[in-house]
């Protein structure tokens, strides 16, 4: 199994790109995890505070994006998935969520062509706990559907993410965190393109922030899954937190061992991709070749586990 890691924490500003991505290569890895939301932050988007980037037309993006195309190239390293910028719907802001789903998400998929990226992580609608589950699931189907023709044409598919909310000082489900409507998300959905444009991409640290059992939600999910967030946490926050760090499941580690079954038996064969940049900034910088060593090294103990699994 091939293994990557997101290139958040690494290809930062300032930073230069060959370099980055020839760090990643030489601690082991083969893939990366594109992270488009670098050039939008989440924070900014909540507080409305957005930056002129995706103002660019397309056509003056398309080059921009293939310098790091070549870069990826050059250092024998392709990405697995993207991220996009997120949210795409945000509370309150009319104005916003109409920039975000009409501009920064279409760009993002032809970016992600560009780029040579598979499955472009796309969050979907949290509005469960303001507007109630099933209008959640209608405006989340209402707005993919419109994507489809653009997918079709890009040659990119959309993975949904498994998230939490936070409501009274407590992490709860949000959208796709119950696998049986993931799977109705996604299978609907691609019944409408008539063929494979949507998936899942299961964050394992937002499974223990919300208590759902990870052998259990990738069984639920069987090959509807396609990419992964591999991190952990202490159980109250999304600390993208490297595996094993919090110690076995008994403690408050997630059951890696469990996620290693359950991805053999449904035969998962995408990237065993790390969502790990706070360990990136937690070490200092003359450390962080070392520190992807590591990560890299959880990869593969990991891929070794579930080629235990699938061989016994």
């Amino acid at each position: 199994m091939e293994i990557g890691v997101q290139t958040k924490g690494i290809i930062e500003s300032g930073v230069d790109i060959h370099e980055g991505f020839q760090l990643i290569r030489d601690a082991g890895f083969t893939k990366v995890d594109f992270n488009l939301d670098n050039f939008l932050r989440n924070d900014d988007v909540y507080k409305g505070k957005i930056n002129s980037f995706f103002d660019v037309e397309i056509e003056k993006l398309i080059p921009y994006f293939e310098k790091y195309k070549e870069a990826m190239d050059a250092a024998g390293l392709s990405a697995s998935q993207m991220h996009a910028p997120y949210p795409v719907r945000v509370p309150g802001k009319d104005k916003l969520t109409e920039y975000m789903e009409s501009c920064v998400i279409p760009k993002s998929i032809v970016i992600a062509k560009t780029l040579g990226v598979p499955w472009v992580v796309v969050h979907p609608f949290k509005m469960q706990y303001t507007h109630g589950i099933d209008r959640e699931n209608m405006d989340n189907l209402e707005y993919f559907k419109v994507l489809i023709p653009l997918l079709k044409e890009q040659g990119v598919k959309i993975c949904f993410e498994n998230l939490y909310e936070g409501k009274g000082n407590r992490m709860v489900e949000g959208v796709c965190a119950n696998p049986a409507v993931a799977n109705w998300l996604v299978d609907t959905l691609n019944a409408e393109a008539g063929e494979e444009l949507f998936g899942m991409c299961l964050d394992t640290g937002h499974l223990q922030l919300v208590k759902r059992d990870p052998y259990e939600y990738i069984m639920t999910l069987q090959n509807r899954l396609k990419i992964l967030h591999l991190h952990e946490n202490d159980g109250v926050s999304d600390m993208h937190e490297l595996p094993f760090t919090f110690g076995d499941q008994k403690r408050r580690g997630l059951d890696w061992e469990g996620i290693a079954e359950a991805l053999a038996l449904i035969d998962y064969d995408g990237t065993l991709s790390f969502e790990t940049f706070p360990c990136m900034n937690a070490f200092p910088y003359p450390l962080r070749a070392q520190v992807l060593k590591v990560i890299y090294a959880a990869g593969e103990h990991l891929a070794e586990r579930i080629a235990y699994y699938k061989n016994r």
